[in-house]
């Protein structure tokens, strides 16, 4: 018979459910859909996955603030769609999905509130906004808006390319990264009515490219620009919600690569940035608003798509190298140190951990 504390600690073992997106054939990528499965909180590795919940290139995901619900866009090359799925305990139920009004839906967040999914249209330039339901399940777009303008680089920049949507302020703004016109976007945002109002912007060198911000305490924030292979420092001013530049653009690698996913540690002392190309992951360390290299380490397969922290381990989802790539973070240094391959999957693009 097992003995109550080796039950203990077996269970202490039990880390949260890690949710995987993929691109899948219609996108050119080798997935079937969301891979589910959990982190050993111990070893960091994640255990045996279930079987693919089957959708067309669920590229990224997000939460509901309840935890019951789990929401990804599917990526087509025509128009796109959101797609809702209940939470079962280690099972994804597929609740159906609803247009999102345009071509190449890249990004989502579901808002504080748990009333609404936001959705940004890197193809069409646009967001829409879905209702949800008390089941969970979307309705179709409330909200439906089109940015407009262009950058200098013109096989990227030739429109507004919607990148990442995600909510600051508690909620109150939603900003919205627009790679193709050097924009970011502080936008209002009413949780009652799923409303966008017209709020500050802020206008990047042109062909930056700003591609995904990550929020840290006091009002500090950082920008992915993937055109440029820069992260810029900024500052928010939580009564207005204006951003700034707070200090000088850091320049990753040697500049030539296309950065992607970048996340800040839980005390907002660390940024970690994966950068395509290179295939790498740079750890910056934070001092007021200034970022200096802490180390860059290969990212353990191609294509670097996206990163995220779970429990102190930073996964990396490798998308042309078909793995989800581990590494455990120092809490001092920030430095990591290679898991190896945590999770072979076909083209992962994302990784949610349902915390």
């Amino acid at each position: 018979m097992t003995s109550p504390n080796a039950s203990d600690r077996a269970g202490d073992r039990r880390g949260p459910l890690v949710y995987v997106g993929s691109y899948t054939p219609d996108m050119e990528g080798r997935g079937t859909g969301i891979t589910v499965c959990r982190q050993d909180s111990t070893s960091g590795l994640l255990g045996a996955p279930s079987a693919a919940i089957p959708a067309i290139s669920p590229s990224y995901l997000a939460r509901h603030p309840s935890g019951r619900f789990l929401y990804a866009v599917s990526e087509r090359g025509g128009e796109g769609a959101v797609g809702a799925y209940s939470v079962q305990d280690e099972r994804l139920v597929p609740l159906g999905e609803v247009s999102t009004l345009g071509a190449g839906p890249c990004h989502l967040a579901a808002d504080p509130t748990g009333r609404f999914v936001v959705v940004a249209n890197y193809g069409a330039g646009s967001v829409t906004v879905h209702p949800i339901a008390d089941d969970g399940t979307l309705g179709e777009a409330a909200t439906h808006v089109r940015l407009t303008g262009s950058g200098p680089i013109k096989d990227r920049q030739s429109s507004s390319h919607a990148h990442q949507v995600t909510f600051a302020g508690g909620g109150e703004w939603l900003v919205v990264c627009d790679l193709g016109a050097d924009t970011v976007y502080h936008l209002r945002f009413d949780a009652e009515a799923g409303t966008i109002a017209e709020g500050p912007k802020l206008s990047l060198p042109p062909g930056t490219g700003p591609r995904h911000i990550a929020y840290g305490p006091d009002d500090v924030a950082w920008l992915v620009g993937e055109l440029n292979a820069t992260v810029t420092p900024l500052r928010n001013d939580p009564r207005t919600g204006a951003l700034t530049v707070a200090g000088k653009p850091f320049v990753l690698g040697d500049g030539t690569g296309a950065p992607s996913g970048i996340v800040a540690s839980a005390d907002g002392r660390f940024v970690y940035v994966a950068n395509r190309g290179p295939d790498t992951v740079s750890v910056l360390a934070v001092d007021g608003a200034n970022l200096t290299l802490v180390e860059e380490v290969p990212s353990g397969a191609a294509w670097p798509r996206d990163v995220a922290v779970v429990n102190g381990i930073l996964y990396v989802a490798n998308q042309q190298g078909d793995a989800v790539n581990g590494f455990r973070c120092d809490l001092d240094t920030g430095a990591l140190v290679a898991l190896g391959a945590v999770l072979p999957t076909g083209s992962p693009t994302s990784v949610l951990a349902a915390l």
